[in-house]
């Protein structure tokens, strides 16, 4: 039953809790809420190494990522299951007006995507909408080959990115 030093307890933390907070992150949590998993993580972590019921098949930064990620969908579930009427209200007034802005912004990129002109419109969806790989695009658009039909969808890309960067909406959206 060993127990785990501060020196390797500061080694474990500072290897790895950049990562569990990224990845919180990019669940929809905060800072605190990575803290917080971090600290439950490392606590279930030690309890399972004092008592010797500590197998692991990955590295000590996987293991407790993983734990963070149980801990966070666990954490998820129960605020499904306990959200009462009012927070269901709020969060349905914060989704709407999300749903309005996604409206609004869809709008806009569907007028870049028109003044880029039909057939670069047509080429993109073909590619990311209806999910046709490059073969299928260039038979279906006339072009001579796969790699055609490649320059041309990164050329009306480069066309799309130029008019968005001298767009107001670009800076809306970086401001």
């Amino acid at each position: 039953m060993a127990t785990i030093s501060e020196q390797e307890m500061l080694r474990i933390y500072r290897e790895t809790f950049p990562a569990v907070a990224l990845m919180v992150r990019n669940l929809g949590g905060n800072l605190e809420s990575a803290k917080d998993l971090f600290h439950d993580a490392l606590v279930i972590y030690c309890e399972k190494q004092s008592a010797g019921s500590l197998e692991i098949n990955v590295s000590e930064r996987s293991y407790l990522k993983g734990i963070v990620r149980n801990l966070w969908n666990r954490q998820f579930r129960n605020r499904l299951f306990t959200t009462s009427l009012d927070e269901s209200d709020e969060e349905e007034m914060y989704y709407e007006e999300n749903r309005q802005s996604e409206s609004l912004l869809s709008t806009s990129l569907l007028r870049f995507l028109q003044t880029a002109g039909k057939k670069c419109m047509q080429l993109l969806q073909a590619y990311y909408y209806d999910q046709q790989n490059m073969q299928e695009i260039s038979e279906q658009f006339h072009f001579s080959s796969a790699r055609s039909a490649t320059v041309q969808k990164f050329k009306c890309l480069e066309k799309l990115r130029e008019q968005l960067k001298t767009s107001a909406l670009y800076e809306e959206s970086f401001a």
